[in-house]
């Protein structure tokens, strides 16, 4: 599953990044990596950039760049 599978609200932990043009680079940059939680905060309507929370900041990432993001959901009890 990727971070374009998650629903408004939900939780997941980052498990795998995608390779290729720097995306490694620049998610690390943005604080996103492997073992990282992150929460959908907000979807933009007509295929627009996904807002994610990540630690203490607010990430935005184009539908592409965050088709490349693998997570496991966090199952909330």
């Amino acid at each position: 599953m990727n971070t374009t599978d998650l629903k408004r609200g939900q939780k997941a932990i980052v498990r795998n990044i995608g390779s290729g043009r720097g995306v490694e680079r620049k998610m690390f940059e943005m604080g996103i990596r492997p073992g990282i939680e992150i929460e959908l905060l907000e979807i933009h309507p007509f295929k627009g950039p996904l807002l994610f929370q990540v630690g203490q900041s607010r990430v935005v990432l184009g539908r592409n760049l965050a088709a490349s993001v693998e997570v496991e959901p966090i199952q909330e009890t």
